[in-house]
C-alpha cells in the first residue's frame, strides 16, 4: 500500500470512529407519534424533563390526578413521575412528512389517512389517529394543535 493510500484509509478511518461515537441528538423540533416532540419523549423521566427544559413557564396540577401539566416554550407537557402526554402549539415542531400547526386539516388528513374517531366541539374538530391527533379550528380549518401521546384518550368519550 503507498503511503498516500495509507494515510487516506487511516483519515477515513479516524472520520468514520468519529462519526460513530457522537451521540444521538433528538433536538431536531420533529414529532413522532407516540414517541416524542424534539427532545421530549413520551415514557421521559419528570427529573430529566426538567434538566433538559428548565424551569417550566407555568405548572397547573391536574384536577383528580397526581400529574401536573408544565407549559414551556411552544410545549404542554403531562407528567407526574414521567411524561404522559406532549401537546404542540408552536409551528416550529413539525411531523416527518411537514405537518405542524398551522397545517390545513384536508392535507393533515390527506396525509395520515383516516383516523381513528372524529370528535367534533364548537370552536374545534379532533383528528385522533391513536397515538397523535389534530385539533383544527372548524372556522379556517387549519391545526391549532397537535397531541402526541402512548395512546389518545380521545375516542374513549
Amino acid at each position: 500500500m503507498t503511503p498516500v493510500k495509507a494515510v487516506t484509509l487511516a483519515l477515513g478511518i479516524s472520520a468514520m470512529t468519529a462519526c460513530a461515537s457522537t451521540p444521538l441528538t433528538l433536538n431536531d423540533n420533529q414529532i413522532v407519534p407516540g414517541e416524542r416532540v424534539g427532545d421530549v419523549e413520551i415514557g421521559m423521566p419528570l427529573d430529566q424533563l426538567l434538566a433538559l427544559k428548565g424551569v417550566p413557564r407555568q405548572t397547573i396540577p391536574m384536577r383528580g390526578s397526581a400529574a401536573t401539566t408544565y407549559v414551556f416554550d411552544g410545549l404542554t407537557v403531562g407528567a407526574h413521575d414521567e411524561v404522559y402526554w406532549i401537546i404542540v402549539q408552536d409551528a416550529r415542531f413539525r411531523t416527518a412528512q411537514g405537518i405542524a400547526k398551522g397545517s390545513e386539516q384536508i392535507t393533515t388528513r390527506a396525509t395520515f389517512g383516516v383516523p381513528d374517531c372524529v370528535v367534533s366541539k364548537t370552536d374545534t374538530t379532533i383528528y385522533d389517529y391513536g397515538d397523535i391527533y389534530f385539533d383544527v379550528d372548524n372556522q379556517s380549518g387549519r391545526v391549532n394543535l397537535i397531541g402526541v401521546m402512548g395512546e389518545t384518550q380521545n375516542c374513549d368519550s
